[in-house]
Order: structure tokens, then sequence, then C-alpha cells
């Protein structure tokens, strides 16, 4: 199973034609699952990033909209959503969504999960985009700790995979205790250098992720390539969107 997760960076930017280079760029890749965070999406169905995508790519949608607010789409202030959405070869088996704790000047929270067919067995998917606030590393690990906790009874015994916007790096301590060694996810990029957005100022930061949980006296995955995706401009010079996207193999 070939996993793509990317911030699609709701409608800032050149939109239309950041929507063409997201459809390019994901259609090389080939991916049987897409995890879409800040899936924007406007009160009349009319602009859906996650619809678009899957339309072009003939993927099956799921979506959760969260964070309702009135947004700039083109020239016009419109009520949106931010949400999560998953595109699936296959359709997805099952969906629940979960909600987060909050912070009221974030807004709306919600980990979107969905229990995915597979050849040898199902899984279970967990999409996240967690707090952008720069001073509750508390509320992003407590939002962490909601998901396990949850899927610990939910999927105890299938595989699990996390990914999506953490807006925090694997040594943050937000995510202290939670990754190997000694904790029950693993970094697939563990050991290797990533970056994953660019700040107005040009520092680098590595916030986009794909963790495993370990199983006790079971190996869930085999990892193959794994690799930052649609990291450079399109032809007209236009980035897909303000976080490169992760792109892992999984066997």
């Amino acid at each position: 199973m070939r996993l793509v997760s990317l911030n699609t960076w709701k409608a800032e930017g050149d939109y239309p034609q950041r929507v063409r280079a997201m459809v390019d760029g994901l259609s090389a890749l080939s991916a049987d699952v897409i995890a879409l965070q800040e899936d924007l999406r406007t009160a009349d169905g009319l602009t859906h990033t996650a619809l678009a995508l899957g339309r072009a790519l003939s993927m099956h949608l799921s979506w959760v909209p969260a964070r309702a607010k009135p947004r700039r789409v083109g020239q016009h202030h419109t009520l949106t959503t931010s949400g999560l959405a998953v595109l699936s070869r296959r359709p997805v088996l099952e969906q629940r969504v979960l909600e987060l704790p909050q912070d009221e000047r974030d807004g709306e929270r919600v980990a979107q999960c969905v229990r995915l067919p597979g050849a040898a067995g199902e899984g279970w998917l967990v999409n996240l985009h967690l707090t952008h606030l720069p001073d509750r590393a508390d509320l992003r690990r407590a939002q962490l700790e909601v998901v396990l906790q949850a899927m610990g009874g939910l999927a105890a015994e299938r595989p699990l995979v996390l990914c999506g916007d953490f807006n925090a790096e694997p040594g943050d301590p937000e995510l202290a205790g939670f990754l190997q060694p000694g904790g029950p996810l693993v970094d697939v990029f563990a050991g290797r250098p990533k970056v994953t957005h660019l700040a107005a100022s040009g520092q680098a930061f590595n916030l986009d992720h794909v963790f495993l949980r370990t199983m006790e006296a079971k190996r869930p995955f085999e990892l193959g390539d794994a690799r930052v995706a649609l990291e450079r401009p399109d032809q007209h010079g236009v980035m897909p969107s303000d976080h490169f996207a992760v792109c892992v193999d999984l066997a």
C-alpha cells in the first residue's frame, strides 16, 4: 500500500493552479490511499479540494468537515470548513470521527479514523491535524493521547497508522514518550532528515509524519520506500501547497 499525506493549505495562494499542481503531483505518485488535511469546502459545496482531487484521480472520497468559519476563496469571503479527507482506491469499510481536546483560539479539532481493506487483512488509518498554537504543546500531546486511547480499544488487534500534520517535530516535547524506543509508535522516517514545511522566513520544519503502532509479538508492517514529495513548484512556478507531502510504501 502506498500512502501519501498532504496538508492542502485551504484556498490560499493561487488556489485553482495549486489544485492542478496537486492533481499532477499526486497522480505521478500512484498512491493507494491519500490523507488530506486543511481540506477546504465551501458551504454551497461548489468548491471542495478533496472532491476535486478524488474525481481527477478516480479515487473514493471519505471526508470530515471541521473548523467552520468565513474564509477568502478567490475574490470572495464565504463560509467554509477546513476538514480532513481520505482518498482511496477501494472504498473504506468504516469511518469514525473522534472529537479532540480544543482551545477556543484554535477551534474544532477532530481525528478521522477509517478502516481500510487489505489483501492480508484490515487495518486502521487515523488522519490528524493537531493544533497549530505555538504555546499549546500540552494540547497537542493531549490530542494524541485521546487518539491512542480510543484506537487502543477500537483497533487493538489490527494494524494502525497515524498520519497528517502534527505541528510538531519528532524531537519536540509533546511527542516525547510516544515514539520508539520505548513508546508505542514508530516513525517511518526515523533516523532520516526530513523537511515538510518552509516558513516565510525560510526556516525549515519537519511537521508532517507517518507513525505506525507497534504490536506485541507481531510485525504488522514491512516498510518500503519513504520520501518527501510535491516539494517543487509546477511548470508555472506554483507550489502545490505550503507543506510538502510524505509518501510511504507499506506491506
